[in-house]
């Protein structure tokens, strides 16, 4: 994680590092950090349908369906052909 903080310190407006910073904390199973990295992503590019996607992973592997399928919906709002949020 070393690499991430390096790229976050140089620049930490960048939202696609914090979404693949969260990408991969979701793959180590650390499913609250991913989530505010993710969170960060949609805070700094809120039409990031795949940021909104991944989030609705992160919050489906602890169990909050609600949150889950809200990002999820999110994500299809933004981008309505993106099969994946379809289900």
């Amino acid at each position: 994680m070393a690499s991430w903080k390096q790229a976050l310190a140089l620049n930490p407006n960048l939202p696609k590092v914090w979404h693949n910073r969260g990408c991969a904390l979701a793959y180590l199973g650390q499913y609250e950090e991913a989530i505010a990295s993710f969170s960060k992503a949609i805070q700094l590019d809120p039409e990031d349908y795949q940021a909104w996607y991944d989030l609705g992973n992160a919050f489906y592997s602890i169990q909050k369906w609600e949150d889950a399928l809200a990002s999820y919906d999110k994500a299809l709002e933004i981008k309505p052909d993106f099969a994946p949020a379809k289900g």
